[in-house]
């Protein structure tokens, strides 16, 4: 590991005296270069005569062939190899790397060849690698190079790659439950990661408090480390839950003003669910103990007093007492199994003080309200001589934020000093205002709306451009546009982007929404007792082409039963909050005796049915005694709708016409309905058919927050 900066991390080995090799490298870029070494002459022949004439030679002027030139040492080379000073960097060297490309790490560092050695910025390089957090080890080295300057050297020692992260024991907490506690608070420790032994041990804690929340205060949870070679580590966690442990008895001491079943009501997350404590259901009914909620219900403890006029109620202090428990009582399997385990009673210790009453409620800095003491009593429900309340005090204050925002006053903020009168139950309430700018709407974009016309979202909002701003309208728009379907739920506080400019006194709004499927296509077929065999067929869209038109197109077919339905609406008429559409259908029902005696008993009868129908029939009606008939029912419904102003209501009317007509197969059959028109027993069973004309008023209320999936809101219909 690394010890220390620079000594620890820089190793230098120097061959010879630096000053030395300066001074001989100086000597040598004054002299000359030595030339290259020649050949040794062939020995000279001895001195001869001069020759006589002799004949010409042909090849006497051909020039010889070219020899290769012997490579001479450049001047300016051997110049510029002298040159290089005993504190420039020669190179710069990375050893021990084997995942990380030496060109990621070159790239991580400032100092490059030919710069000069700095120890400053030697230490800013090698700050800079060690925080990557991919290596266990990294020292630097410097030597002297061939060329008289100097190699520095990075050598590291990479972490291991996690290859897998297993556990054992986890019984109370699944490894996908696991995962994604791991992914809520960052722990970051994934196969084929780089094992940091920082990363594990945030990981046995994360895991320690989840086992805490499940009821084992004191599981273990110990990491066990592998190296698998040649560079990589596996990670289990082996994990002992220890016996669970579950809330015994709770007492409160030192109240006077409430009983300790009021009190220990107030805690939502360690008090019994639904009944006292008793030996019989202690194991059904009692809460996991977990040590991390046990100040949060000693918080709610002093709300409760505290709503109530106690304004110095505290929890002084609590204590746990931990015991062994073994199934005691009736020995029922469900209720009270034979099964070990822990159980903590839990003391709180409580300071009520005395019951403080209101009395003086004043503003300071309200200017928009010349009545405060109007404010008071109607928006904080509480004024002079009434029992203090901070329960009231909370939503007073949230209301009257809202109040503001209404009238355009959206950085709103209040802050309230309650001031205890001396040697009085009674407190004095100033209320610091700040009201800061009324805000007009600028502005209002759209993101996200791929398919929905922007037009389609504008008609839903109750603000326009140009309008002053205010948070219930917008609230209330937020609700309109999740009534619709089209996006996935918006909440008012971050549905939007505010942008404020306070020389102008405006603001920008941008709508961020994302859309969600608009369409939807079914296939459906089976057998039944009525429709026979079929096969059916729908589609439908709630916003068609992005205009928020509803479009409904569905078919059946089947051996007894065909059905098509054809429907449209449109929210908007002419711009208007108008809603009006209309549904076609047509139906065909085909009746057969023999072939629903079938269906019903669950085999095939028709050719007993047949055999007995056709007894005593003419040749051109074989099933004269069998009652089998047609029926032919289309029609139409159209409805309209007007919302009132700025509400949730709607009323409206809807007109229904349709036609039926019954046509008889056999002989049985004619005599049966017209039996049945002879005893005045029409509708469809009529021969002649039948026509229906329906008028129905309609009124609606609705709330909800989604069409399909509402998580609040009420919803009203009357016709």
């Amino acid at each position: 590991m690394l010890v220390g900066y620079p000594a620890a991390c820089f190793a230098e080995s120097l061959a010879g005296d630096p000053g030395q090799s300066q001074s001989q490298s100086q000597q040598q870029s004054q002299q000359k270069p030595a030339p290259a070494q020649q050949p040794a002459p062939p020995p000279q022949p001895p001195p001869q005569q001069p020759p006589q004439q002799r004949p010409p030679n042909p090849f006497e002027n051909v020039p010889a062939a070219p020899q290769k030139p012997t490579q001479q040492p450049s001047n300016v080379q051997e110049a510029q190899t002298a040159t290089i000073g005993p504190n420039i960097i020669e190179a710069v060297e990375f050893r021990g790397q084997r995942k990380v490309p030496q060109d990621t790490l070159r790239a991580l560092i400032f100092t490059k060849k030919g710069d000069v050695y700095d120890d400053e910025a030697i230490h800013r390089d090698f700050t800079a690698l060690w925080n990557t957090g991919r290596f266990d080890d990294l020292r630097v080295e410097r030597e002297k190079g061939p060329n008289g300057g100097i190699i520095l050297r990075f050598v590291v020692t990479e972490r291991r790659t996690v290859h897998t992260i297993d556990y054992t024991g986890n019984k109370s907490i699944s490894k996908s439950e696991i995962l994604d506690r791991f992914k809520e608070r960052k722990v970051n420790l994934t196969p084929e990661s780089q094992y940091d032994p920082g990363r594990v041990q945030r990981a046995k804690n994360v895991l320690q408090e989840y086992e805490a929340e499940r009821g084992h205060q004191y599981a273990i949870v110990t990491p066990q480390i592998r190296q698998v070679p040649p560079g990589g580590v596996d990670v289990t966690f082996a994990i002992n839950e220890g016996p669970k442990v579950k809330v015994g008895h709770i007492f409160i001491d030192g109240n006077n003003a409430f009983t300790a079943k009021e009190v220990i009501r107030a805690m939502k997350n360690l008090k019994p669910i639904g009944i006292p404590h008793s030996l019989l259901f202690e194991n059904l009914f009692a809460r996991t103990y977990d040590s991390t909620k046990l100040d949060e219900d000693a918080d709610r403890i002093r709300q409760f007093y505290q709503s109530r006029g106690y304004f110095q109620a505290r929890v002084i202090n609590h204590s746990e007492k931990v015991y062994d428990v073994y199934g005691k009582g009736i020995k029922i399997p469900l209720f009270n199994p034979k099964k070990p385990g822990k159980r903590v009673d839990i003391t709180m210790v409580v300071r009520e003080g005395d019951k403080y009453y209101l009395r003086n409620f004043n503003f300071v800095g309200m200017k928009l309200f010349r009545t405060p003491d109007l404010i008071a009593r109607q928006v904080f429900k509480m004024g002079p001589g009434d029992v203090f309340s901070t329960e009231k005090l909370q939503k007073g204050m949230d209301d009257l934020r809202k109040l503001y925002g209404n009238f355009g006053y959206i950085d709103f903020v209040a802050s309230p000093d309650p001031e205890p009168v001396p040697g009085k139950d009674q407190i004095d309430l100033t209320m610091d205002v700040d009201e800061g700018h009324q805000f007009f709407v600028r502005r209002i974009d759209f993101q996200g709306n791929t398919t929905t016309r922007d037009r389609v979202i504008r008609r839903e909002l109750l603000i326009d451009e140009g309008d002053l701003y205010s948070q219930q309208l917008w609230d209330t728009s937020i609700l309109r546009l999740n009534q619709l379907g089209y996006f996935d739920p918006l909440k008012p506080e971050d549905a939007a982007e505010m942008k404020r400019d306070t020389k102008t006194n405006t603001v920008d709004l941008l709508l961020k929404v994302k859309e969600r499927g608009k369409n939807s296509i079914q296939l459906n077929g089976g057998v039944s007792g009525i429709s026979g065999s079929f096969i059916g067929f729908s589609y439908s869209t709630n916003n068609f082409l992005g205009l928020g038109e509803t479009l409904s197109l569905g078919a059946q077919i089947g051996t007894l039963l065909d059905n098509v339905t054809f429907g449209f609406t449109e929210p908007y008429v002419f711009d208007k909050p108008i809603q009006a559409g209309f549904t076609l259908f047509y139906q065909r029902y085909s009746y057969n005796q023999g072939q629903q005696a079938s269906i019903l008993a669950g085999q095939n009868l028709i050719g007993y049915y047949n055999s007995i129908g056709s007894q005593g029939c003419p040749t051109a009606e074989p099933n004269c005694n069998l009652l089998n008939y047609v029926t032919d029912g289309r029609g139409f419904t159209t409805f309209a709708s007007y919302a009132l102003r700025r509400s949730f209501a709607r009323i409206g009317l809807s007109y229904g016409y349709s036609i039926q007509d019954l046509k008889p197969l056999t002989t049985a059959a004619t005599t049966y309905f017209t039996y049945l028109n002879f005893q005045g027993v029409g509708g469809p069973n009529s021969l002649s058919g039948i026509t229906q004309s329906t008028i129905t008023p309609t009124y609606a209320y609705n709330t909800v927050n989604h069409p399909i999936t509402p998580t609040h809101g009420l919803r009203i219909n009357a016709t």
